[in-house]
């Protein structure tokens, strides 16, 4: 999708009607729009939102208050936004209508425009969403002054469902919800199938422990969260005292301490892993060294004795019963005294296969015997490991209480107030951290009490037919719902894996911290250094973490236009709209983020006040700037003398505000480039 141009009639604070003009050169694709705050960026923004989808952002404020109050004044009291772009090689307009009037009736429609001539859209909210999905719009639309709240502390749930809206996840969210309904509607019959006592009572338990589970997971997702926003302040708190020349040896002491205090904690549980791997290979050496060593000892008796193998074979006695003559000579007729002796020996003689399982059987004693000698070694040096990470992470943790022994006793800087913030916080995350251990417990005690209920009551149903029909559809449907959640966390994680080489792209190209971006399967988002300890981030840089999201989010929607997957909704190539990008940005992140801009995305349109955008920037995006304009703030007043306010763009003088003007509002005028 490519931006053509858009119009605004009496919108907001549009009086009258202005056009926008979009670049659409992929050299020069970036269309720049300056304003001050409060004159219309915003709008702006949310007039392509509301146009395409009859939506807003949600600080945008008096929804249904569209209408210019001046336009209302003058007896209009109706507004529009049309917006002229292409998709797929053909032009189409778009336009939305507010208000009393006609429009045919019709508050929004979608014309193609072939040779001239408009031909109407017959199901345009449908047909815009495969343009762009609504759920995937409004992360084409970024509010850069929010993006400090969509990465803040409690980011978790906004960063999934970002994900999942790029992914086009609704198809697959909705069937899932489907087949659980269905699953649950099939189990509520079976008890109607067959009533008795005990199906019924199976039947109550097995819906407390859905809900139950359902309770918990939401719980277990609010903890994690509240967990990320303690280890964010502990962070911060960390950062601080790095920062103090009176704490910064100790805090990195601690820092060293903790890092260290990580690999033993990994080096514990390799350890403790390899015990459990022992007991699972080797467990059976524990139960079975006496039968294997009376077996094959048993063996070898009975082989010194010659009885076993027996010390003639099968195929040796069938020969001679055949050639009826014994070894010795004497002759063996059929029917004799001397055949029948001879043939009775096949009876105790050994054939091929008690030869080949003997054989085995000697093999596998005798391996045991060797495994079983090795064991002991195996055990111990494992031992001998899982004690001395213990023993280190005991003395890492005294170190640590006395490093921070020594920061509470200096009363200097707010020292010792931060260490007990941070002591304060620290035992607060140690308790949601046991929190959420007992109710991860809980939730697989639930899980798997529900598991063993439900085959309870299936056992129960399988002798009745009519049952039998809700048991099946029931299996069923839970089966088709674990397979399409699989596939989902299948899909997220393929996401998440773009989304991480993009996100670190752009903030490889645009900071000047050597810190890597950590996305958490949890989709917790954190900045870290070399050695992996979390990062404090200011206003600035999580307004850049933002903007790289979103880059990233549009990349990926790119790759994946072309997507063949029928159990979700295909990415999509559309303009980015950039709503104030810098204003928490430092100058040094400004230049080299206004550089990367216009890589974000195939057509950019970006709007910015003189504030977050000095002239450094404006040199820097200069080469990629197709189309120019100022919004211009125009008022009835007089100013009190005022003569209006200027701004200086490409050498040439433009008003910013002008008084004595026929209505409250904003005008567009484009830059002479």
């Amino acid at each position: 999708m490519w931006l053509d141009e858009i119009t605004l009639k009496d919108f907001r604070c549009f009086h009258g009607e202005h056009t926008i003009e979009f670049s659409m050169d992929p050299d020069e694709n970036v269309t720049l729009i300056h304003a001050e705050n409060g004159v219309g960026k915003t709008t702006l923004l949310n007039a392509m939102l509301w146009c395409f989808y009859g939506t807003t952002t949600a600080k945008f404020e008096r929804k249904q208050d569209l209408v210019n109050h001046d336009a209302k004044a003058a007896g209009r009291d109706s507004c529009y936004v049309e917006v002229l772009f292409e998709h797929n090689d053909k032009r189409y307009r778009a336009r939305r209508f507010h208000g009393n009037g006609t429009m045919g009736g019709r508050e929004f429609s979608i014309m193609r425009i072939d040779d001239g001539h408009s031909v109407s859209i017959d199901n345009p909210d449908s047909f815009i969403n495969t343009v762009i999905p609504k759920t995937m719009a409004g992360h084409f639309l970024f509010d850069g002054e929010h993006a400090e709240v969509f990465l803040g502390e409690e980011n978790r749930r906004g960063i999934r469902k970002a994900v999942q809206d790029i992914l086009g996840c609704n198809l697959i969210e909705t069937a899932i919800e489907d087949l659980e309904e269905t699953a649950a509607y099939y189990r509520r019959q079976m008890p109607k199938a067959k009533a008795t006592d005990q199906i019924e009572v199976l039947s109550n338990e097995i819906d407390r422990l859905t809900e139950q589970l359902k309770s918990g997971r939401e719980a277990l997702d609010g903890l994690k969260g509240q967990a990320e926003q303690k280890q964010q302040q502990i962070a911060d708190i960390e950062a601080k005292l790095r920062n103090s020349a009176a704490a910064r040896e100790l805090q990195a002491s601690r820092d060293r301490a903790n890092n260290s205090l990580k690999r033993a904690i990994t080096r514990a549980a390799s350890a403790q892993d390899e015990l459990l791997k022992w007991l699972g290979d080797n467990g059976r050496f524990l139960v079975s060294s006496r039968i294997t060593e009376k077996t094959f000892d048993h063996l070898e008796a009975q082989d010194v004795k010659g009885r076993i193998p027996s010390p003639y074979n099968e195929e040796f006695v069938q020969d001679i019963l055949e050639m009826e003559e014994c070894i010795c000579g004497t002759e063996l007729k059929k029917g004799s005294t001397e055949y029948e002796k001879v043939r009775s020996l096949l009876q105790k003689a050994a054939n091929k296969t008690l030869r080949s399982r003997l054989s085995s059987v000697r093999s596998t004693l005798k391996e045991l015997k060797r495994e079983r000698e090795k064991a002991p070694g195996r055990l111990d040096a494992a031992n001998k490991r899982l004690a001395e990470a213990r023993q280190e992470i005991s003395a890492i943790e005294a170190e640590l209480g006395e490093i921070s022994d020594k920061l509470s006793g200096i009363d200097f800087d707010e020292i010792a107030e931060r260490e007990r913030r941070r002591n304060e916080l620290r035992a607060e995350l140690d308790g949601i951290n046991r929190q959420i251990g007992a109710l991860e417990n809980n939730l697989r005690s639930s899980e798997a009490s529900k598991a063993n209920k439900e085959r309870e009551l299936n056992k129960l149903l399988e002798n009745d037919e009519d049952a039998r029909i809700f048991v099946r559809r029931h299996e069923l449907c839970e089966r088709l719902k674990e397979r399409l959640e699989a596939e989902l966390v299948e899909e997220e994680e393929d996401a998440r894996k773009i989304l991480r080489s993009q996100i670190s792209k752009v903030l490889q190209a645009t900071t000047r911290k050597s810190f890597k971006l950590r996305l958490t399967d949890e989709y917790a988002v954190a900045l870290v250094n070399e050695e992996g300890t979390q990062l404090p981030k200011s206003s600035g840089e999580n307004q850049l973490l933002g903007l790289a999201f979103t880059a990233a989010l549009v990349e990926y929607a790119r790759l994946r236009q072309n997507a063949q997957d029928h159990r979700l909704l295909r990415g999509t190539v559309a303009p980015l709209v950039l709503d104030s990008p810098f204003g928490q940005l430092d100058d040094s992140y400004r230049e080299t983020t206004g550089e990367h801009v216009p890589r974000m995305a195939s057509q950019v349109v970006l709007m910015v006040s003189g504030s977050q955008a000095n002239n450094a920037v404006i040199d820097v995006l200069r080469a990629r700037v197709g189309k120019e304009y100022v919004l211009v703030r125009t008022n009835r007043a007089s100013g009190e003398g005022k003569k209006g306010e200027t701004r200086q763009f490409n050498g040439k003088d433009y008003a910013v505000a002008l008084f004595d003007q026929e209505a409250d509002g904003t005008r567009i005028e484009e830059i002479v480039r």
